[in-house]
């Protein structure tokens, strides 16, 4: 049976995640309006670039420009409004030592179609915890700030070796609300998230498996501040599994 993205993602979300909880929230009665007659341009244009990436006409780095400028010229009262967050803050779960992330429905509004080319999730964290250290492959991702403030660290993925990531720190700076952040394959591939001051809630979206044919593995947690130190300001981090991630970089 063939798998609609939404499905596809939400699974591979629960295995992104392995320790999270991952709630599918459509499926609660969360939303004060299931069926909304009029669709936020935001969401259409979030949709059309979407579409573009998937389809090769837009590159991955132009798609996170796209979708940093789209989100920075949102209202963020029609992006709380729109994601119903007063609910979801309110079911909000906060593990230990990572995040939980919840699924937010968008194809049920006309002008979307049934299913997007991307995947809306709503984040939270509390003071003190983090979203450990990780890549990606064959994605694109954005997080934006809705309620709180968090350090971003961000890497660039130089070399990859069996039990080894070679990275270059590019970026490291606070999040406010309405602040946004994205990685690609090609740019910020690797990232890092501390709550500073909660409880922290941000917007998250996913374009997964933008290659079909290649594999999405999921997330490569690393040990940058265990990592070697190499000229030039590279780190080579060493590959750990989630549960190592948590008990080293959950506690921020």
């Amino acid at each position: 049976m063939k798998l609609s993205r939404r499905t596809f993602s939400l699974n591979l979300l629960g295995s992104l995640l392995t320790f999270s909880l991952v709630r599918n929230l459509g499926s609660m009665d969360v939303f004060a309006n299931p069926v909304r007659p009029v669709v936020r341009k935001w969401m259409v244009e979030m949709e059309a670039i979407t579409q573009q990436l998937r389809q090769g006409s837009v590159q991955k780095v132009e798609w996170q420009t796209h979708i940093e400028s789209l989100l920075s010229r949102v209202d963020l009262k029609d992006l709380m409004s729109a994601i119903d967050f007063n609910k979801l803050a309110k079911s909000a779960v906060f593990p230990k030592d990572h995040e939980s992330a919840a699924d937010i429905e968008f194809s049920n509004c006309d002008g979307l179609p049934d299913d997007l080319s991307f995947s809306p999730y709503f984040y939270a964290m509390k003071t003190g915890t983090a979203i450990v250290p990780h890549g990606h492959s064959n994605m694109t991702s954005m997080h934006m700030m809705i309620k709180g403030q968090a350090q971003c660290l961000q890497f660039e993925r130089v070399s990859d070796e069996a039990q080894y990531l070679t990275i270059r720190p590019t970026s490291d700076k606070v999040l406010d609300v309405g602040d946004v952040t994205t990685m690609s394959d090609q740019k910020n591939n690797i990232h890092w998230f501390k709550a500073l001051s909660g409880p922290v809630f941000m917007f998250n979206i996913g374009v997964f498996r933008l290659n079909p044919n290649d594999t999405l593995n999921g997330r490569d947690c690393i040990d940058p501040v265990g990592g070697e130190k190499l000229k030039d300001g590279l780190i080579r981090a060493r590959r750990i599994e989630i549960k190592e991630a948590h008990r080293l970089y959950g506690r921020s």
